[in-house]
């Protein structure tokens, strides 16, 4: 299998556990990031780690902001031949700043989400786009989230109008390719205990704690496993939309917590520390 991890500043977070899958030997994946988490040691660490594992591997990997339209076409077409022809693209770029109310949101935060969730995702798509229509063949997944469904409302308008947006481009993208064989897929994560939640936090760590105590849940390799499930069906099926929760949550503001602590309270008062 041929893994090309493309990701932009920094990161893959759902991505971190991408195992080789036998059903996807012999693919080309581009995975893309964007989580402050992710740095280039990083990249090469885990670059190292899979091919010890597979060494059969090839790896590609290139630090490129996906804010940059022309650095993204650059990127695209400096690849290595042989890895070129992208089977798999995943948009997996994605971040949300602080938990500040609308009205306290900054332009440059504004700016920053939307950019790298939004402009990022639909650069990399049209970079990868043409060559996929050429061979008629092709799975663009989108990592959207449950907060593109519906918002919680403390601070998440802008991160969750990202997602939103996500969702329309997704459902236009597979209306405009009805006629190819290119599947377009829509993976909708809730609660998933990576650095993404860190980073939003400004690297305050008691945050982290309170925002994923009293339950379990989700981990990135319950949402790459999703990402290979949706990739490796037969051509003919397409798992269009899959939204996926742990056991404890039922939508974006509620999940059941083995404490009597008031979540969305301590959130509001840790955060202000």
């Amino acid at each position: 299998m041929n893994l090309k991890i493309k990701p932009n500043n920094n990161s893959t977070n759902s991505l971190h556990y991408l195992r080789m899958n036998a059903e996807l030997s012999g693919r080309v994946v581009l995975i893309t990031g964007a989580s402050a988490a992710r740095r280039a040691e990083k990249l090469q660490k885990l670059k190292s780690q899979i091919l010890e594992k597979y060494p059969n591997t090839q790896i590609h990997t290139c630090e490129v902001d996906v804010r940059n339209k022309q650095a993204i076409n650059d990127a695209i077409a400096n690849l290595p031949q042989e890895l070129k022809d992208i089977d798999v693209l995943v948009n997996n770029a994605g971040l949300a700043i602080g938990f500040e109310a609308l009205e306290d949101q900054t332009q440059e935060g504004i700016q920053t989400v939307l950019e790298t969730n939004v402009n990022g995702l639909i650069y990399v798509t049209q970079a990868v786009l043409p060559r996929m229509k050429e061979r008629n063949c092709g799975d663009i997944i989108m990592m959207g989230s449950i907060s593109g469904k519906q918002s919680h409302g403390y601070g998440n308008s802008i991160y969750s109008a990202s997602k939103f947006a996500v969702e329309g481009i997704t459902d236009s993208l597979r209306k405009e390719l009805i006629k190819t064989k290119i599947r377009v897929l829509l993976i909708r994560p809730g609660s998933v205990n990576t650095e993404f939640t860190l980073n939003r936090s400004r690297g305050n760590q008691e945050f982290f704690k309170i925002y994923y105590s009293g339950y379990e849940p989700l981990n990135a390799k319950d949402i790459a496993e999703c990402i290979i499930f949706g990739a490796s069906r037969p051509a003919n099926v397409v798992i269009s939309e899959l939204t996926v929760l742990p056991n404890a949550q039922a939508d974006v503001s509620l999940i059941h917590r083995d404490t009597d602590l008031n979540f969305m309270n301590a959130l509001s008062e840790q955060y202000k520390k």
